[in-house]
Order: structure tokens, then sequence, then C-alpha cells
């Protein structure tokens, strides 16, 4: 099963990150519509431009890096990442998408709906991913998330390797 979890994993990395990149480029397109420039929407555009860049971001590379190393993002520290950006995607995102449904009403919709629709589908897929992570993590990996996870862990009876030394001292 451990192969196959993998290999969802990395789809969900890549189309998360496909569907943010895309996000990204109609809110850049948005930004020099003529009711953004004239300061009709403010707040909920600039609330989904602070998050969405960096989330992006950090996404592609944690896609990059799972395309080249196996492990990587099967860790507490990717499955804590991707729940806190799924939830700031699809908040920010229904921010926008809410100013959009009651103020907007020009000819450039499209681009309101589209970069915040695939901001919540990027989101739920952001958690789907920490939900699938949390599910399928290997047991070692879950002795690092907190220190007293590891005591409950000897308490139970589940033998920890010992990490191998990478230089003898």
């Amino acid at each position: 099963m451990a192969w196959q979890f993998r290999i969802v994993n990395l789809l969900l990395l890549v189309l998360t990150a496909v569907l943010e990149l895309v996000a990204l480029y109609f809110l850049i397109k948005i930004l020099f519509t003529h009711c953004v420039l004239g300061q009709e929407y403010g707040i909920s555009v600039w609330l989904y431009l602070c998050f969405l860049p960096a989330i992006t971001l950090q996404s592609v590379i944690l896609a990059l890096f799972r395309l080249f190393f196996i492990t990587v993002g099967l860790d507490p520290i990717a499955m804590l990442f991707n729940f806190v950006s799924g939830l700031v995607c699809i908040g920010t995102a229904l921010t926008l998408l809410v100013a959009t449904v009651a103020h907007c009403g020009n000819k450039y919709r499209y681009m309101f709906f589209v970069s915040s629709c695939l901001g919540i589908i990027a989101g739920v897929l952001h958690i789907v991913n920490a939900l699938l992570c949390n599910a399928f993590m290997p047991k070692d990996e879950w002795s690092y998330a907190k220190p007293s996870k590891r005591r409950r862990l000897r308490e139970t009876g589940y033998k920890q390797r010992s990490p191998r030394r990478v230089f003898k001292s």
C-alpha cells in the first residue's frame, strides 16, 4: 500500500501546484482590471495576493522535491504545511469569491471566479493530502512530530529504529 500512497501523494502535490499556478496567473491578471485599479476591490484581492504566491511557491518547490526525492512530503511538517495552506487557500479564495458575487458585474468577472474557484479546489486538495499523510505516514516519522509521542510509542511496545549516525565522533 505504501507505493500507491506515494503515487497519490505525488499526483495530489502536482495537481495542487498546477491549480495554484493557474489561480495565481488569473490573480495577476485581475490586478490590472479597472475595478481593482479604481479601488472598487480592496481587501479581498490584496488578502488573496498576500497569501497565494507564497503558498504556490512552497507547493511548487515541494512538488519538485517530491519528484526527485521519494520520501519528501511524507512527514509531519509537510502534513502541517498542507493543512494550514489548505485552510488559508480556502479562506482567502472564499473572501474573493463572496466579494465577486456580491459586487462584480463587468466583463472581467470570469477572472475573479476562475482564480477564486481554483484556489478553493487547491485548498481542498491540500487538506485531502494532509489527511492522507496523516493516515499513511510511517510510524517512525510520527515520533518526530511530538516528544511525548515517543514516550507513548515506547509504552505501547513499538520499537523505533535508531537513527543512523552520519559522522562518527
